[in-house]
This record gives C-alpha cells, structure tokens and sequence, in this order.
C-alpha cells in the first residue's frame, strides 16, 4: 500500500535539456525499509500507480538505470525494495528477487534539496545506485537491516547519484610556506606558523584537512613543478601547496572560505567546484531494442571537414600521412565514453583514471561525440576523426573517495595525468568540461576558473602539454569586471595566462559566434559549435534504435564541446607533422599564431565579440611546409581519405 507519507513530486532536470517532469511517490513499506519507485524507461504513461511523462531527454535517466540493471542482469529497474534482508527489483516483467544479503551497512541514504536524484545502496565497499528524483517527507535517511556482526559504513556526506555533498573548501597556501603534511601534521617545510590556520581550523570544526591532489606522492608533484621550470624557464606552481578541507554538515562554507582568505598564509580558498554538464547539449535518445543495420561511410556528411572557408580542411590534412596525428598523444578529460564503438574500438586500457578518478557514465553520448571527432577510425564506414591515427586516452574528473563517493576534482585529476608519465613535449590535453562563473546556476565558465585548474593546466604547459579548453556555454563577455578574483581580472592575458588555447562555438556559415558561446579577447580560435557529425550524441543519425550505443552516430552534436575538440583535431596535426618532419614540438602560443594568421576569420557580424579564426590545415601546413607531401587520392567519387 501507498506511505501515508508519500508526496508527489514534479522537477526539472538539467538546463538547456529541462524537459523531464516526474511524478513519483513513496511505494509499499516493511518493517525495516522502504520502497523507492525508480522511473520507467520509456515511453509515456504510467506503471502501476506512479504516473509520469517523459519529454524529449528522457534518456538521461534511463541511461544511467541501464547502468545498475548490467550489474544485477535485469532488463530495467522498475523500483528497489528492501525487506528481510534482502533486495527485491521489480522490472518490466514479474518481478525478480536477488536472495542474499543486500548490503553490509543497511544504509539507504535519501538526501533532500537539490540533489535528490537517486538512492544509494551500499554494497561490500562498492556504490550502487538507481538513479531517480524523489521526496521522502519521513526523513533524509532510511535505515535498512544492520548485520550486528558488520560495523556500520560512515554515510557522512554521501548524497544523491553517488556524490559527496559534505561541505568542504579548496585552499591554497602561500607557496613559500611549503605546506606539506596532513591533519593534525600539517607543517611549513619552511619552519614558518601555521598556528592562524589552525585556530580558524578548529573554531569552525573541521574534520579533514587533506592534500588535494590523491593518487600522487608529494615528491612526484615536486618533480613535475621542476621539470615544467627547467622546459619553459618560467616558475611553475606548487600544486603541493593545494588542501582540501572538510566542514561540518551545517557549516557555511563560504563565510569560512572568506576568513581563510584574509590570512597571509592562504592564497586561495572557496567553496569546492560542484560538477556540471559538459559544455554541449544533445538531445539524447530513448532505448528501444537494437535493429540490426549495416553502417555506411558518412564522411561526405563531416562538412567541417572539407577545405575553408567552410571548414578546416582535414580533407587535406588526410591525404598527408605526417599530419594525421600518428606519434602524438591526445587526454580528453570526460565523465564517459563508449569504448566499445564500431568505430573507436577502444579498450579499458583508454581509460587512464582507473579506480582513481572514476568514470561516470551521466553523459556517455558526449564522450563518445567528442572522440569521434578526433579520432574515429579511417575504416570505410561511419566517420573520420580530424586526426585519426593519434593514440587516444580519457580521463575523469570525478574522484572516488575512500567511503565510495565520487567528487569533483578537475584540477586534481590533471596532476594526477601528468605524473602518469603517459604526455610528453607536444601531447595534447583536451578539457571538455566547464564550470559554474560568478553568477551560479547556468552562468558557465571556462572550466580554468576554478584556480586549482588554473595551476594544473600552468603545470602542464610548462610540461610542453598543449591544453585545449572550451571557452564554456555562458553567453558571457569573459573581459567583463564580474571575472575577477583576489583583485585579478581571471581571464586578462597580459596579467593572467594558464597556457590553454581557449576556443568559442561559431557557426557552420559565416563563423559568427553562436549565442551560447562566451567571447572575449581571451578567446584564441573558434570551431563549429552545432551540425558536427561524429559518433555517439543523439543517435539521430544512425544507431537511435541501439540500446549499447555502439552504432549511434549523430548530426547534431554541438556547443563549445564540439567546437574545442576541432581545434584540438588542428592542433595535433600540426604536431604530428612537426615530429614527422624531424622539428621539435610546438608551444601552444606558437601553434595559436600560426592557426590564427592563417584561418578563416570571424564572421563580420559578431566580429566585436571575439571568438577567434576557424583553423585552415591547409593553409596552416603549408605555411611550415618542408616538402609537399604525398597525396592519396580517391577514385571513387567520394572525398580525398
């Protein structure tokens, strides 16, 4: 029967994909739990007595329910019921019941407010989550059975979707501290006081104070911060010197962030980053059961392919074997990719966070748009990608801490890259990811706002790393004064320079800035922001009707997303052809002068909200031409390959 507590609930989720309304209600009760509706995946109606409607993006849920239902070998979580001491999953047929114990903790966590999106289960140290929206007016924990024999697993901080929500701060100490250590530990390698930070420290009860970067030996990041000095000659941040600390439940972060910051001994301190969606916006596609297709060549469709003024002319730079990426490496930071596309064929070894910074499979289909576009096999069916022979590898920012909860630590996760050993001098590194600017909410900003990514993306330019990062969907003139902080305009060059080529969303004709593109004179290149044609998105193109999503290829892809990673598709043919030409890696400055004096440029219109040229391989090739190179040419109608 229906909980006398049951409410029903209507919510929105996402920005630009707002289009799913849910109406879900407490179910049936037992004595030691509760039963959660999850949501139906798809379709529009109703289950049983839980009602609901699904709009357009309706699979950014089922996505991530498809995830559990591998897991336990079911077709679809219908809702999850904990009774007995063990777990009963109802699905789209009779439902099924999975003996054993269910958990060792009993814990089933539902967090009020803004992140109530799932229920967590927590399972022999694993997380396992079915993802919905719900209200529990009984409470924001439920507390299943308890094995007395097993100690209970410390849920402090855990919420929705498998995050940590505990409040906590990211601090950076002044670099001439050398603050190393941890806890009650932490010390100056200096010799100087740390009694100030302590005794802010302990008045507000925190509970954690840690080094940011994990997964790294403090000795490894200072080899890294002297390697990036002896390469480029300027200094290098101490990203040593980053902290995170944890606050109590109740504390206010922001107003204890503010004290840290008007002591000396700290030079940064803020509320730690809450992830966001990548800087693009598919539709994403329902799941309907696969139909067996064959997958045709669709690289005529790649129009961003073809030579400039429309496009950037990999037609060109693909007939040249030394400009199509062999020899050089590209890191795309995502929360996910398919892997097993037809036309990626990639393995669990491209994945280079591990069991460190975890995949998070809430947007799979960008990924999976955005490898396409670079490297998508040269195989005569699907798509190209711009380079296609480069050795491709990702990475996510989210963090798993030691209680299974994952958490958002971008510029973490970088310093973790580069100490991986896997870049070298020339490697690219492409950020596809953004971050909430001064306004909150959907007011998106370049992802190096937060200043430990900032330091990072410092770290790895000085490496010779070139980093690539999307200008963000904000709408926003990034030159405007609301852009500062600690007294420095984020994003004035000429005081305040991370090393990252910075790219905005243009249009497929004419390159004017598209209106969700931010602008400004930080801006270096632009590429097409709507109409890529690549693998994975939305499926519109083909593959809409495959449930594994490795035949889904889409004609939609869009925003900064899209457009960064066909800059960074220019950038490593560049240095692919250096190194094949016997020249030492290029800088990310000097590949931005060479792409900019020989691109195509801004539309007129737009011209005073800066965006930056579209990339012209051919003429940029050209211009460091050593030879002309070999062509291969095609004799059947179809593009240059």
């Amino acid at each position: 029967m229906d909980s006398p507590d049951a409410q029903p609930l209507v919510r929105n989720i996402g920005r630009r994909e707002a289009c799913l309304g849910l109406f879900l209600r407490i179910g049936e009760r037992c004595d030691r739990g509760v039963v959660l509706p999850a949501v139906p995946e798809m379709g529009c109606g109703a289950v049983g007595p839980y009602p609901f409607r699904l709009g357009n993006c309706h699979d950014r849920i089922s996505l991530l329910f498809r995830l559990r239902s591998r897991r336990f070998g079911c077709a679809t979580w219908r809702r999850i019921r904990w009774c007995d001491g063990h777990m009963v999953i109802s699905t789209s047929g009779e439902p099924t019941e999975r003996t054993g114990r269910a958990d060792d903790s009993g814990a089933v966590i539902v967090r009020r407010g803004f992140k109530e999106r799932s229920v967590l289960v927590r399972r022999r140290g694993t997380v396992a989550a079915a993802f919905a929206v719900l209200v529990v007016s009984m409470g924001a924990v439920v507390q299943g059975p308890a094995s007395a024999s097993v100690e209970p697993v410390d849920t402090a901080g855990v919420a929705s979707g498998g995050f940590d929500v505990s409040p906590q701060l990211e601090v950076k100490f002044a670099e001439s501290l050398r603050v190393r250590g941890s806890g009650a530990a932490l010390h100056s390698s200096r010799g100087q006081s740390l009694a100030r930070v302590r005794d802010v420290l302990a008045s507000v009860g925190a509970s954690k104070v840690r080094p940011l970067v994990q997964g790294i030996a403090v000795e490894r990041i200072d080899q890294l911060g002297e390697a990036a000095r002896a390469r480029s000659g300027r200094p290098a941040p101490d990203l040593a010197s980053w902290y995170g600390v944890t606050l109590p439940d109740a504390a206010d972060a922001a107003a204890i962030a503010a004290r840290l910051r008007s002591l000396p001994e700290v030079v940064y301190a803020y509320p730690a980053p809450e992830p966001v969606q990548p800087p693009a916006s598919p539709v994403l596609a329902p799941d309907v059961p696969a139909v067996a297709s064959s997958t045709p060549d669709l690289t005529a469709l790649q129009e961003y392919l073809r030579p400039a003024p429309q496009g950037i002319d990999a037609d060109f730079s693909h007939q040249d074997p030394r400009a199509r990426g062999a020899g050089t490496t590209i890191v795309d930071m995502e929360f996910d990719w398919t892997m097993s596309h037809e036309d990626l064929q990639l393995d669990s070894s491209s994945d280079l966070g591990g069991t460190v910074f975890t995949r998070f499979p809430t947007f799979v289909d960008h990924g999976t748009a955005v490898f396409g576009e670079l490297v998508a096999r040269d195989n005569g069916f699907g798509v190209t990608g711009i380079v296609p022979d480069a050795t491709m590898y990702g990475i996510s920012p989210m963090f798993q801490l030691s209680n299974g909860t994952l958490k958002f630590r971008p510029g973490p996760a970088l310093v973790y890259l580069a100490g991986l050993g896997v870049l070298e001098a020339g490697d690219a590194v492409l950020l596809e990811q953004q971050a909430k600017g001064p306004g909150g909410n959907t007011n998106f900003a370049p992802v190096e706002w937060i200043p430990s990514v900032f330091d990072a993306i410092r770290l790895l330019t000085g490496l010779g790393v070139v980093v690539v990062e999307p200008s963000a969907n904000g709408s926003h003139n990034l030159d405007d004064p609301a852009f500062v902080r600690n007294g420095t305009p984020w994003f004035d060059r000429s005081v305040h320079d991370s090393g990252a080529i910075v790219v905005g969303a243009g249009s497929s004709n004419g390159h004017e800035r598209l209106s969700f593109s931010n602008y400004g004179t930080r801006l270096d290149l632009q590429g097409w922001g709507h109409n890529v044609v690549t693998t994975g998105g939305n499926g519109d193109l083909l593959g809409f009707s495959d449930p594994s999503r490795e035949t889904r290829y889409t004609s939609s892809f869009a925003g900064t997303s899209s457009a960064a990673a066909i800059v960074a598709g220019a950038v490593v043919a560049i240095q692919s052809y250096l190194e094949a030409t016997g020249r030492p890696p290029w800088a990310a400055r000097q590949i931005v002068d060479l792409l900019v004096s020989t691109g195509t440029p801004q539309g007129p219109v737009t011209a005073d909200q800066r965006i930056g040229p579209l990339p012209n391989l051919a003429a940029a090739l050209h211009a460091i031409e050593v030879e002309p190179p070999t062509m291969v040419t095609a004799d059947d109608g179809q593009q240059p390959r």
